[in-house]
């Protein structure tokens, strides 16, 4: 039960923060990202001179970066549900 909580908590941050922190502003020549507080996944739209190689921009390490955070904070709020739910 431990994990499945902790799962589902963290699961509903990711998706959470994914929708309040990304920025997907692309159909109007403008940037996507993606990350918080790091931001691991960006895409350049819109013209740019000079053009550059590649629009996409990818950093693993930051997406894990993110990950540990969530994962962090998830344990941090069920622990702190379980010690609520002991003092009533």
């Amino acid at each position: 039960m431990k994990t499945k909580t902790i799962l589902i908590i963290c699961t509903i941050a990711c998706i959470v923060t994914f929708l309040i922190t990304g920025v997907f502003s692309s159909f109007s020549d403008g940037n996507n990202t993606l990350g918080f507080p790091f931001t691991f996944y960006q895409y350049l739209g819109g013209k740019r001179f000079p053009e550059p190689e590649s629009r996409h921009r990818f950093n693993a390490l930051l997406l894990v970066a993110d990950l540990l955070i969530v994962s962090l904070v998830s344990v941090y709020t069920w622990f702190f549900l379980q010690k609520m739910r002991r003092s009533k």
